[in-house]
């Protein structure tokens, strides 16, 4: 397991720096922990790679979790509504325990099968190549 720690800010030119180590890690099908504790700034393109993060790890069957603290990320987290999306955690002890739960379960589960793409609001497929 990988634990991340972020410090600084996280806006447009942070998150891309964020967003490859979070590429890199659902690619590789490693579970890890963010850990934000250091952050002193979440913006609008942090909090989008997070979601963005969370979506992509779903899909790869990737456990992870994030490690906050204090109102730099929960505020902006708890304004926008996606507590339930995002699995924060107060301490590294429990992020860390929620990844290990989370693979239990990703690995007690069914296998998913590829899907396909549909086209938006069609509900027909792309044609073949």
């Amino acid at each position: 397991m990988i634990i991340g720690c972020v410090t600084g800010d996280v806006d447009c030119l942070g998150a891309p720096v964020l967003a490859r180590f979070l590429a890199k890690r659902i690619a590789a099908r490693e579970d890890f922990v963010l850990d934000l504790r250091g952050l002193s700034f979440l913006g609008a393109a942090g909090l989008a790679t997070l979601l963005e993060a969370a979506s992509a790890a779903a899909e790869a069957n990737v456990s992870w979790a994030m490690v906050t603290w204090g109102p730099v990320v929960n505020r902006v987290i708890e304004a926008i509504g996606v507590s339930t999306v995002l699995p924060t955690h107060p301490t590294l002890l429990d992020a860390l325990a929620d990844v290990k739960a989370g693979r239990q379960r990703l690995d007690r589960a069914p296998a998913r099968t590829a899907r396909r793409p549909v086209f938006a609001g069609s509900g027909r497929l792309p044609p073949t190549l």
